[in-house]
């Protein structure tokens, strides 16, 4: 019989891709795999474009070929390849760093700083809001990154293995980058919006769960609330880790947004105060918290399962 290319998670992988984010962080250089997929969609892109959603299908395909063909061929490094390799999917202590460096603008006094620094964690125009407003932004994405950046690699580096979570990186960067509501990338993207939508459900899913397993009794009484009107947000999924990052703060999320000059409405989560930098500092300890737990619900369930 054929010797599978299939390598069962492991729970110390798990750990250890976990402890290399927390010291080192995301690579922000040029040898980042993240920026070469970045290239490759682009050539990519030139070759298949069309104004159809089957040209999607074709670009989404190729470009996770990568996350299928990599993992046989790192195999012979063990497990300590296979740690960097998950490890180079995770975003958790850069998503956090620029929290922090944001909160520190504003402590400083430094608004213009502080928009243009925004620019880094959302897509929302950033050049009129007030403190508050970029508070409010920074808290929203802070929450919803938590599933990007390591809740989603977690979960499906779980289910799949190392290809699992390549392949949602690659798709949640594919997303990223076609998945846009635009002229152009209205049909051709479609299918990678879809499949990123899906591919992060659970783990949005898994932020809820251990957003509530670590709060206190009326915090989850206010993220079992708060969690009944995820579906009214634009994107359920952002919706449901936005609900549990404001129960357990305690201050009001979301309201009216604008991408490009275009307004948007999401749904007022909270009841609490309005977020100020002192909730961001919380925010990002959050945050940390949340990846660690569900790296520790992840370990736990791999070692379950074998």
């Amino acid at each position: 019989m054929a010797r599978s290319h299939y390598r069962r998670p492991s729970a110390l992988v798990v750990l250890g891709a976990m402890v290399l984010d927390e010291l080192l962080g995301d690579p922000t250089n040029r040898w980042h795999p993240v920026r070469w997929f970045g290239i490759g969609v682009d050539r990519l892109e030139g070759r298949v474009y069309a104004d159809s959603r089957a040209s999607g299908v074709v670009l989404w395909s190729l470009a996770l070929v990568p996350s299928v063909v990599l993992p046989p061929l790192l195999r012979p490094g063990g497990r300590i390849v296979e740690t960097l390799g998950l490890w180079l999917t995770f975003g958790g202590r850069s998503l956090v760093r620029e929290a922090e460096v944001l909160a520190a603008l504003l402590e400083a006094g430094d608004l213009p700083g502080a928009r243009i620094r925004l620019g880094n964690l959302v897509g929302r125009d950033t050049a009129e809001l007030d403190p508050e407003e970029i508070v409010r932004a920074a808290i929203e994405s802070l929450a919803e990154n938590t599933t990007d950046a390591v809740l989603g690699p977690l979960w499906w580096y779980a289910v799949g293995g190392l290809s699992g979570a390549l392949a949602f990186r690659s798709s949640n960067t594919l997303d990223a980058m076609v998945g846009h509501q635009n002229r152009r990338y209205q049909n051709f993207g479609y299918f990678s919006a879809k499949v990123d939508d899906l591919a992060v459900m659970p783990a949005a899913i898994l932020g809820v769960i251990v957003s509530w397993l670590g709060a206190r009794s009326e915090q989850r009484r206010r993220i079992g609330h708060l969690i009944a009107l995820a579906p009214q947000h634009p994107s359920l999924n952002a919706g449901l880790i936005e609900a549990a990052f404001a129960g357990a703060l305690g201050v009001n999320l979301g309201g009216m947004n604008h991408y490009r000059g275009q307004a948007v409405s999401t749904p007022r989560l909270g009841g609490g105060s309005p977020p100020d930098v002192r909730a961001l500092h919380t925010a990002s300890r959050l945050a940390r918290q949340v990846f660690w737990r569900s790296a520790l619900v992840t370990a736990l369930a791999i070692i379950a399962g074998s």
